[in-house]
């Protein structure tokens, strides 16, 4: 096949959607949206302002957690390309170049991190903030136990930087990519139904054994740490449930150049359908299930990353410098913005204006981006290119003929 290259107008996205994610957990330090998020919107708002955010579809200005599905959708059709080209990686390669990509940078984050939560955290509750400053960040110690969790991938509660445990996914679901994408482009959407039929089946058997089938839109969440089995079957479980959304994106990625040539011919005016459906979906309420939820977040994720996809006016946009600014900085921009927000908050005693903390937030959340990017981000990977260049090369050198006599 002929190879597709790198397609920058997902990379725009990437970026534009960790963008939301740094105003949405400047929301989160406001109590009428954090308990509104962490109670699956049955909080009510408390001024027109809040309503306009809670309600319209205004809300997608802090629409982080969708956005986070987004990129686990967007992971799948990107790590896919290597095999819709014919070019699958040699696993070990893949899996280093993965683990060098994300790990590093990833651990990074949660030093500099901790170093801060250390340093405010006697100083960390913030009365009048929300519940996400006060109970869910800083103002626990960081014990060796959360150390190891931080470090061993585990587990849901990343105290230390709370966006670390949508990583916690992402590095999972990659290292077992291959089996996802391997059904999918040997028999096409049979595989995809099978792939998604196999994780579904794991999910409901878990919630079965260890969780409240009753509940299981919401997954094992009442039940998931009375015991090691019901923890390691968390885990699992919750592996295997995003790994669904990989399963999407693979899809995409499969039919990739069926969809832009479709798009070529229909005219750049889907692209602007696409995205105008896609982000009313993807901003919803659809349902107090957090998995029917999700399953619709997607399905708008994959119209949204279908109006990246097709040539025209919706591609030009996303191409323009600052979208991939933002793209090329995404990654990093997601690590760093937690503790800028969190110090900010418990530094000025929670005195600033949500308005004004997003000003200050974003300056300084994209410069640091730029900067951890430039030190960590960009040459853990060029590492990852490396050492599996070094493992190739090594492989291909002339081994030294043994004569006799002499070596």
């Amino acid at each position: 096949m002929n190879k597709i290259g790198r397609i920058e107008a997902l990379d725009s996205v990437r970026g534009i959607a960790a963008f939301i994610v740094v105003i949405h957990h400047c929301f989160l330090t406001r109590a009428v949206y954090s308990d509104f998020f962490f109670s699956q919107w049955k909080t009510p708002a408390t001024g027109i302002v809040s309503w306009i955010f809670l309600y319209t579809p205004a809300r997608l200005a802090w629409a982080g957690y969708e956005a986070v599905t987004l990129f686990y959708v967007l992971s799948g059709l990107v790590l896919a390309l290597p095999w819709v080209e014919g070019r699958a990686p040699e696993y070990k390669k893949y899996a280093l170049r993965r683990m060098c990509r994300l790990y590093i940078p990833y651990v990074a984050a949660i030093a500099a991190a901790g170093v801060l939560n250390v340093a405010l955290l006697h100083h960390a509750y913030v009365t009048g903030a929300s519940e996400w400053v006060n109970s869910m960040t800083w103002t626990r110690p960081v014990t060796p136990t959360v150390i190891f969790d931080h470090l061993a991938i585990i587990g849901h509660h990343a105290t230390i930087n709370g966006v670390t445990h949508t990583l916690i996914w992402e590095i999972r679901v990659s290292l077992l990519f291959p089996l996802i994408i391997v059904p999918i482009m040997r028999w096409g959407m049979r595989g995809a139904l099978a792939v998604l039929a196999c994780l579904v089946a794991l999910i409901l058997g878990l919630q079965w054994l260890y969780g409240d089938i009753s509940a299981v839109g919401n997954l094992m969440i009442s039940r998931a740490h009375q015991t090691i089995a019901n923890r390691a079957a968390f885990e699992l479980q919750w592996s295997a449930y995003y790994s669904c959304f990989f399963v999407f994106g693979g899809v995409l990625a499969a039919r990739l150049r069926e969809i832009r040539l479709l798009f070529s011919r229909a005219g750049s005016w889907l692209g602007w359908v696409l995205l105008g459906a896609g982000l009313l979906v993807f901003q919803g309420h659809w349902s107090q299930w957090h998995a029917a939820q999700e399953l619709m977040v997607a399905f708008g994720s994959v119209l949204i990353l279908g109006a990246a996809l097709a040539p025209g006016g919706v591609e030009k946009m996303l191409l323009k410098r600052f979208p991939r600014y933002l793209g090329r900085l995404s990654f990093s921009l997601y690590l760093v913005h937690v503790p800028v927000i969190l110090a900010l908050t418990i530094l000025t005693r929670g005195a600033l204006p949500l308005p004004l903390l997003i000003l200050i937030v974003v300056p300084v959340s994209i410069a640091l981006a730029d900067v951890f990017d430039r030190l960590v981000t960009a040459p853990s990977a060029n590492l990852g290119h490396r050492l599996t260049q070094a493992r190739r090369e090594s492989r291909l050198a002339p081994q030294p003929v043994l004569r006799e006599g002499r070596i």
